[in-house]
């Protein structure tokens, strides 16, 4: 009994910051669950908007898609995204995480299911725009929830290893396609088209993550943002109660300092007056907006851009002239004959699926490695736009099939900048702009999806070489201005060095 009043009476006076909060909840079980709650939300997202690559070389006699609208439609889902990205953000800044995400998440997965059954182009391309419209929350929001309920030091790591799992779940992109198109559907009594099937699949994720969604918690930063610190000191009893297995009740903490709205970046405190969007346009949030995102600008130029071609170039490099000795631009300047023919599923050979399946999951098993190595943000960020600017390069010069093949499927590996730099986007911004930071930075790399996509699609066959070495010296740029980029936080601050 003397005990129990004695912690009660610890308990009493234990009022803490909410970082210091977040490190006696611990960071277990709840973090693990929490994080694949928001790898399977974004994977989701991801597989929506690359799915295109591999549905459309298939629904081309369906759907009557010529080879130069290839690029419009494939940049239609970044479109709905542009638009709309500047207000997800403030929404789940002013709302709330948990249920802007459910509300998003499920209406892009339910409009992506019904645009499987239309019947035309058009009406295809109006349900992807329609889904791509709510597609920007769960495809960029996800990250800053996931870091949102880890403490301060290990919250670098999350973003980083959700980010490499994401590597590994968009390598189900052309392992769906793979299994859809090697059944036969013809033995069913109603015959359904492949592509149809695989335009189901890849919408039936984001539905089934919007309901998971419904069993996690809220962000205590966002709670303690709107002043409700009763509910968050349940959120981190229940975090608590998770990672231990004790009562909440036996969680220390009673009380909740007010959030502080400063942040420091390389030891330069950054106060923040005004929690509208707007600050984000005025010093010095500014040029760290501008910054982080020109390089997603950039990495999703490639990423949605010209790296979405690949399925097509690949193939085409497999089919054309297989007795030749050529390199990728002259295959893709041969004339392709099986847009007008009526076997659709014949246009994506063998060979083309097992060079994207296995080099997914090779590239995806190195980025996890990557991931948990002790290696900086920044180191990953250079590294990684150096790597793919060379493999740019090596793709349009050799004219060997398989090295040309692995090299353009190594512009995947872009995809392992954007946990950096969204972690980069949590650290720099505070709680009150962080959703809307995000969202922005996101955007930038929507608009670079466009950009890239469109051009991708309109130069490859006018001007191949030009087109390659131009999205080199644009990655290679990128790496140059990484080195501007703070350094990664380290533990300053008293709650830090007292943390668990």
């Amino acid at each position: 009994m003397g005990s129990r009043k004695e912690n009660e009476q610890n308990k009493c006076e234990m009022t803490t910051d909410l970082d210091t909060a977040l490190d006696l909840a611990g960071a277990g079980k709840y973090q693990v669950f929490h994080c694949a709650l928001m790898v399977s939300t974004l994977g989701a997202s991801i597989l929506e908007m690359i799915g295109c690559s591999f549905l459309l070389p298939l629904a081309a006699c369906d759907l009557q898609l010529s080879d130069h609208l290839r690029g419009i439609i494939t940049s239609i889902p970044n479109i709905g995204i542009i638009l709309t990205a500047p207000f997800w953000g403030p929404i789940a800044d002013a709302m709330g995480r948990k249920p802007v995400l459910i509300v998003s998440t499920l209406l892009s997965g339910v409009i992506g299911l019904i645009a499987a059954f239309m019947p035309n182009l058009t009406s295809f391309a109006l349900c992807k725009f329609a889904g791509s419209l709510f597609l920007s929350c769960p495809s960029s929001l996800g990250f800053a929830f996931a870091g949102e309920l880890m403490p301060r030091r290990r919250r670098d790591m999350a973003v980083l290893i959700c980010n490499a799992s994401l590597m590994l779940i968009a390598s189900l992109c052309p392992i769906l396609a793979w299994i859809v198109f090697t059944i036969d559907w013809e033995h069913s009594n109603i015959f359904i088209k492949p592509w149809r099937i695989l335009t189901v699949a890849y919408a039936v994720p984001l539905i089934l993550s919007a309901l998971w969604m419904t069993q996690t918690k809220e962000s205590p930063k966002f709670l303690m943002m709107k002043s409700k610190e009763k509910e968050a000191l349940k959120v981190l009893a229940h975090v608590y109660s998770f990672n231990t297995g004790r009562t909440p009740d036996e969680y220390k903490v009673t009380s909740l300092k007010k959030e502080d709205n400063s942040d420091q970046v390389d030891g330069e405190a950054i106060t923040v007056t005004k929690t509208s969007a707007t600050a984000l346009l005025k010093p010095p949030h500014v040029k760290w907006l501008l910054l982080l995102g020109f390089l997603m600008l950039g990495l999703f130029s490639l990423l949605n851009g010209l790296f979405l071609f690949t399925p097509h170039t690949i193939n085409k490099m497999m089919t054309k002239l297989p007795n030749e000795t050529v390199s990728i631009c002259f295959s893709l300047n041969q004339p392709d004959n099986v847009t007008h023919t009526v076997t659709c599923i014949d246009s994506i050979s063998y060979d083309t699926f097992k060079i994207t399946v296995i080099t997914a999951l090779f590239y995806g098993a190195i980025v996890m490695a990557v991931s948990l190595s002790p290696l900086s943000k920044k180191t990953l960020l250079v590294g990684m736009y150096s790597l793919v600017s060379a493999a740019c390069i090596v793709s349009v010069i050799t004219r060997n099939r398989f090295v040309a093949g692995v090299s353009m499927s190594t512009l995947e590996l872009t995809a392992l900048g954007i946990g950096p730099l969204n972690a980069y986007a949590v650290q720099i911004f505070p709680t009150s702009l962080r959703g809307s930071a995000v969202g922005a930075v996101m955007m930038f790399g929507r608009v670079g999806s466009m950009l890239g996509a469109n051009m991708a699609g309109m130069f490859l066959a006018r001007g191949c070489d030009y087109t390659f070495y131009a999205f080199a010296a644009l990655i290679a740029l990128c790496a140059a201005l990484s080195f501007l980029l703070p350094n990664d936080n380290k533990p300053t601050s008293k709650s830090e060095k007292t943390s668990l």
